[in-house]
This record gives C-alpha cells, sequence and structure tokens, in this order.
C-alpha cells in the first residue's frame, strides 16, 4: 500500500489525518513542522505528502521548496493543507511545485478522494511519460538518451548533464514555461490523455528550444525549465538573445498547438490553450543533488527563482512573454517590448522591472527570421489571464466569511491579534472596511501600520472584496509620493495589508494650522505627481481628499488609502451603475451625478483641496449633503482674492463642471504649476531690482 507523510503543526488535527489515512489502510508517518518534516521525509520515502501551510520552524512552502530541489522527492504528490482559498499563496504553492489544495475544514471523504486520485494520477502518468514523453520524434529521443547516458549530444538540447564540477557559478539567462490552466484540464482527462497531451507538447516547444542552444535542465509537469549559457560563437547573438527568440518560439509553437489539443480533447467552455514564459538573466550555480551514484545536476540561485516567479506573473498580466529588464538589456536593441512594470516578487526585497516581450528582430545577415507574437495571441492570454481573475474572486465569498468572524470573534473578546511577522501594539483607526494598527515588524522593529479586514458580520461583501482589490492596486505602485506597502496576505485567520506608518499626520492636520501660498503650491504639486503615477498606471483614486494624504517626517506628502480606488476598465469593477463613492466635500459634480468616476474626478477633488489650502476653509458647504452636493453641480468655480490671483489659473483648470474643459491629465495640472511657480518666481526677482 502507499505511504503518505502527514505534516501538521496541531496535535489534534494530525493525528486525525492519521488515523483516517490508516482507516485506507494506507501506511503513515506523520511530523509536527516543515523541518522534521524533511527529515521524515528521507527516513520514510513518502509515495505521497499531506502538509499545513503555516507551521512554526518551516512552514509549508519552505518544506516544499526543500524537497523539491531533492531529485528524490522531485516529482512526489504534495497536498497542501490550509484555512483559506488564497489566490496569491495557492498560485505560490503551486509555482513551487505544489499538486493540490485542500481547504479546511474538510470531510474524511474529501481527504480521501483528494489523495487516492493524486496517487492513481501521477503514477499513471509517471508510468507513460517514462515510455511515451517525446516517443513520436527520432531525434528528439536520441538527443534526450545521449544526454541521459552520459554520451556526447550532437544538438544542445539535453537535460542536466552529469559530467561538471559541482558547485559551478556561472551567468547565465533561465527560461521558465507552462501551460496555462493545466491542473483545468487535467482533471479533466485520463491519466492517457495527460501522457498523449504532454508528449505532444513538449515535441512542439522543444523544437525552439534546441534551435537557440538551450539545456533543459528539469521538466516539472506540465513545466519547463531551460538553462541558455555562453557559447564560444555567439558573438552577438548572446544567451539573452536566444532565450528571448526560444520563449517566443515556445508561445508561438503552443498557439498552433492549439488546434491539435482542440481536434485530440473535447473540453469546451475552457480558455484557448496557451503558455506563458518568463526569462531572467543573472547568476546561478549548478550543483549536484542526491545520493552518491545518482546525483542529479540542476541550477538553483535567485535568478532561477526570479525566472519561476516571473512566469508566475504571466497569468496575472496577461502577457505571452515576461523578461526581466536585465535579460532585454544584455539582448539588446532588437528585442520589442510592450508595456514594463515594477513587480514586487516574494521573497526579493526590492521590486523588480519586468517588460511584455512582443517580438525579436533579426541580426543583419542572421538566418534566424524575425518573431513577433500576433495581437491575437496576445489577447487571447489577456482573456486568458481576466478568467483567472473572474475565478479567483468568485471564491472570496467563502475567504471572506471565514476571515471576518475568526476577525470579529478576536474583537469581540478583547483578545490581541496574531499576525505572523508582525507585533501589534495598539488599535489606530478604523474604516468602512478595515480596521488600522499600529504595529512592529519583528525583523527589524519597523513600525507599520497594519490594516486588517473589517469584521462586522454585515458588512457589504463588495466593501469586503474591494480590501483584496486594494492590496493588488498598491501592489503596481513605486512612487515617492504614493503609500508604500511592504507585505499583504493572509493567515490563518485574517487578511491584512502591511504598509507605511506616518509619524507626520495628515494634509488635514497641516491645513488647520495655516499654510502659506508657496507651501501650498509645493504640496500640490507632489499630490498631483502621485495622481500621474496611480493614473498611468490605470488607476483612479475616487476618494482624494485631506484625509488620505500623509506626511512623512521629511515633509514629503504621500497619497493613500485606495479602499474604493478602481482601474480605468475593466469588468471586475464592483461599483454598480447610479452609486457615489468619495467625501461630499471633494466629490467631483460627474461623480454625484452618478457618472462614473475618470482621472478628472481625481483632478478635480484636488482642486478642492488646493482652494481649502490657500484659504483654510472648503469652497462649499451646505446645511445638509444634497445642498452641498448640488453645490458641486452648479455652483460657479470660486474665485480666489486679488493677493492670491495667481493661482486662479490652476482652480479654473481643476474646478471645471464640465470634464472635457478641466485640465486632461495630472500632468497638466504639473505644467500649469510650473508655469505659476516661474511666474511669480520672475516677479519676484523683477521687484528685487538688480544687483
Amino acid at each position: 500500500m502507499s505511504k503518505i507523510l502527514v505534516v501538521e503543526d496541531d496535535a489534534s488535527i494530525r493525528l486525525n489525518l492519521v488515523l483516517m489515512l490508516k482507516g485506507e489502510e494506507y501506511t503513515v508517518d506523520s511530523a509536527e513542522d516543515g523541518r522534521a518534516g524533511i527529515e521524515h521525509a528521507k527516513s520514510f520515502a513518502p509515495d505521497l505528502i499531506v502538509s499545513d501551510v503555516m507551521m512554526p520552524e518551516l512552514d509549508g512552502f519552505g518544506m516544499l521548496e526543500a524537497l523539491r530541489a531533492d531529485s528524490r522527492f522531485a516529482d512526489t504528490p504534495f497536498i497542501f493543507l490550509t484555512a483559506l482559498n488564497d489566490r496569491s499563496s495557492m498560485r505560490r504553492g503551486m509555482n513551487l511545485g505544489a499538486d493540490d489544495f485542500l481547504n479546511k475544514p474538510f470531510t474524511r471523504d474529501e481527504l480521501i478522494e483528494a489523495v487516492s486520485s493524486r496517487l492513481k494520477k501521477y503514477e499513471s502518468a509517471a508510468r507513460s511519460l517514462a515510455k511515451r514523453l517525446v516517443a513520436g520524434n527520432d531525434e528528439l529521443r536520441r538527443w534526450y538518451r545521449q544526454s541521459l547516458t552520459g554520451a556526447d549530444a550532437e544538438r544542445p538540447l539535453a537535460f542536466a548533464e552529469t559530467a561538471g564540477m559541482t558547485g559551478k557559478m556561472t551567468v547565465a539567462t533561465v527560461l521558465f514555461a507552462d501551460i496555462r490552466n493545466f491542473t483545468t484540464y487535467s482533471e479533466r482527462l485520463t491519466a492517457g490523455q495527460i501522457a498523449e497531451l504532454l508528449n505532444a507538447y513538449f515535441e512542439s516547444v522543444c523544437q525552439p528550444i534546441v534551435r537557440n542552444g538551450g539545456r533543459i535542465a528539469k521538466l516539472i509537469g506540465d513545466g519547463i525549465m531551460v538553462v541558455f549559457e555562453a557559447r564560444d560563437e555567439d558573438g552577438e547573438d548572446n544567451h539573452a538573445r536566444r532565450a528571448i527568440r526560444a520563449g517566443l518560439g515556445i508561445v508561438l509553437a503552443a498557439d498552433a498547438f492549439g488546434e491539435w489539443f482542440k481536434q485530440h480533447f473535447d473540453l469546451g467552455g475552457l480558455p484557448e490553450f496557451a503558455t506563458g514564459v518568463g526569462i531572467h538573466t543573472g547568476d546561478l550555480m549548478e550543483v549536484r543533488i542526491g545520493p552518491p551514484g545518482a546525483e542529479d545536476l540542476t541550477v538553483v540561485g535567485d535568478s532561477v527563482n526570479v525566472a519561476s516567479r516571473l512566469e508566475g506573473q504571466t497569468k496575472e498580466l496577461g502577457w505571452p512573454v515576461v523578461a526581466s529588464a536585465a535579460t532585454v538589456g544584455m539582448a539588446g536593441n532588437l528585442v520589442s517590448t510592450g508595456e514594463a512594470r515594477l513587480l514586487e516578487l516574494r521573497g526579493r526585497n526590492a521590486p523588480i522591472e519586468a517588460m511584455e516581450v512582443t517580438g525579436i528582430g533579426a541580426a543583419e545577415g542572421a538566418s534566424e527570421a524575425p518573431i513577433e507574437v500576433p495581437a491575437s495571441v496576445r489577447a487571447a492570454l489577456a482573456e486568458n489571464a481576466q478568467m483567472t481573475a473572474r475565478a479567483a474572486k468568485a471564491a472570496l465569498s467563502e475567504t471572506l466569511r471565514i476571515i471576518t468572524s475568526d476577525l470579529a470573534r478576536a474583537l469581540a473578546a478583547g483578545r490581541p491579534l496574531q499576525v505572523k511577522g508582525y507585533r501589534v501594539l495598539s488599535k489606530i483607526g478604523e474604516g468602512g472596511m478595515s480596521n488600522v494598527f499600529l504595529a512592529e515588524r519583528e525583523t527589524d522593529g519597523a513600525q507599520v501600520a497594519l490594516k486588517i479586514l473589517n469584521a462586522r458580520p454585515s458588512t457589504d461583501k463588495r466593501l469586503l472584496q474591494r480590501f483584496i482589490e486594494e492590496s493588488a492596486l498598491i501592489s503596481d505602485i513605486n512612487h515617492t509620493n504614493v503609500v508604500k506597502i511592504y507585505d499583504k496576505g493572509f493567515t490563518d485567520d485574517y487578511a491584512y495589508i502591511a504598509m507605511e506608518y506616518f509619524t507626520g499626520g495628515s494634509l488635514k492636520d497641516v491645513i488647520a494650522g495655516g499654510l502659506t501660498p508657496r507651501q501650498a503650491l509645493s504640496l500640490l504639486a507632489q499630490a498631483a505627481a502621485a495622481l500621474a503615477e496611480i493614473h498611468r498606471l490605470g488607476i483612479v483614486h475616487r476618494d482624494v481628499k485631506p484625509a488620505n494624504m500623509m506626511l512623512r517626517a521629511d515633509g514629503t506628502m504621500v497619497l493613500a488609502d485606495f479602499g474604493i480606488a478602481k482601474r480605468f476598465a475593466g469588468s471586475m469593477d464592483t461599483t454598480a451603475h447610479g452609486e457615489f463613492f468619495g467625501t461630499p466635500y471633494y466629490i467631483s459634480p460627474e461623480q454625484a451625478n452618478g457618472k462614473p468616476a475618470t482621472e478628472r474626478s481625481d483632478i478635480y477633488s484636488l482642486g478642492i483641496i488646493f482652494y481649502e489650502m490657500l484659504m483654510n476653509r472648503r469652497p462649499f458647504d451646505g446645511n445638509s449633503i444634497v445642498e452641498l452636493i448640488s453645490q458641486h453641480v452648479r455652483a460657479p468655480v470660486p474665485r480666489l482674492p486679488e493677493a492670491l490671483a495667481d493661482y486662479q489659473v490652476l482652480l479654473d483648470g481643476m474646478l471645471a463642471k464640465d470634464p472635457a474643459e478641466r485640465l486632461q491629465n495630472a500632468d497638466e495640472v504639473l505644467a500649469v504649476i510650473d508655469r505659476v511657480w516661474t511666474q511669480i518666481a520672475l516677479r519676484a526677482n523683477a521687484a528685487q531690482g538688480p544687483g
């Protein structure tokens, strides 16, 4: 009977799991944390591992990463147990090589079904793949056989060769590729069909790898890791350029393979067959792993991790090929790129610049033809990403119900909150959908603001969903005048965002103390710079007000609170037609009329704040909200006194009732600020006279 290892830190759950599995006549061993789980795996040699995610000493992710680096457990089926259906955690687990997630609480039948189906599928697939992988292509089969037996391959395609020095350091380019939605496909295919699919797929995608001198380091289920190293004959056709050409070739091969897929399998209602590719250039190390005589040579290092995580980003971004700026820069100006983003990758302290690769030209005199990803393929991947997002959002409701009920009980009982990695000090605020706590980061003692999902059971589910969306929006931004997010995710009990804590208070406090016109203009410029950045990323804030503009100790103003922000477009908008969000004192006329907010709505709100900074009072007031909103819609643009006449041009441009007559974007606001500033400076110089 199959052997199963259970890793769970809760003794009662661990015992229950062991008893349920032994009741099905499995041979079972157990461990209390990830570190012990690794040791038990080495001595027990399980056929399948069931593990909790959050554990002391070493969590489930760390244990899985360590086991997958050991050739003995590279393909061992691995099931995670988790209390939350958290997309980012699931993505991290899948990137590390997890095979399935089982949500707590689960029934005995659910556990047994998950275990038995994974064992049957992987045992059968492993047997089939061992016999049939690339069986239909004689040339590829010969290269595989030569590399596996240690013979010299005539062509560069090979699994990691066993010759070479252990611990060899090199600079190379790493490529990761995998099939979008493979888990969904595999759930609807038999083991034989999975083997047939992967056999045909790898035959297709190996061709561009071979042509461009790639070396296959590892096949991981439907994924493939390829290393491109420097060659004596490279010249300008360096390893980064060859990797990009191979990555584009893989995408085109997968697109063509989609026709084969449709003809062989009737899986209607699923996204188009597609592949995502991540590429990064940097240092890596070749190491041997495994017992003497059965070593497996593989590559490890930060470059491998970055390439893997960039490939994971293709699912969300909808880009066919995501390459780091390091790779694109080394590949040279033949590479065509689309969008560029600063991406926060898990496990890295600083964001990495990544680019959408859309094509590559041919060098003069080269035999290789130019490659360009067709618009149809890019559109299919974008739709694929949107379908993934919709599926993840559909799973939020149950997740949020679990989170809010646990948080409600903790707050009602007065229990201190426990968030791994943080020491919660005190509650400092509460909003419509969240509680904010002052906390210390345990690693360095730095103070952070910990925003935790609100616990009221009656809270509108759409507002709860916005909490999740807020963290995604902020993660896209890296700008001096926009709040910094340090961490986000789920604990076993809460959803949270850890962000910058501001000791300087808010602009609301500063206005109360009075500002000079020059100070007001300086703060306006900083706020406009923040809006320019978020608008460039396609985000509308929708609640620009002094209380959401915070001040760092050095006086820098920072735009914060993206709780009701949204992207310009997209079917995922959670705002119903005819409803408005924002604060009545700062709401735009179009929002007041129930029309969608745009970037010009944010500019209107900023104009109201600028007037307030100059005059130390708001331009519009009323005895009721209806009266106040009516003034935003109908009252003329407020006039400044003669002493402040230089600034009227800014108010006229930002507070026009018709958005079409307003300054159209934050860059235009900054341009007018520059003109006003220059005009005032020149007049001051003239008044001083020569000298």
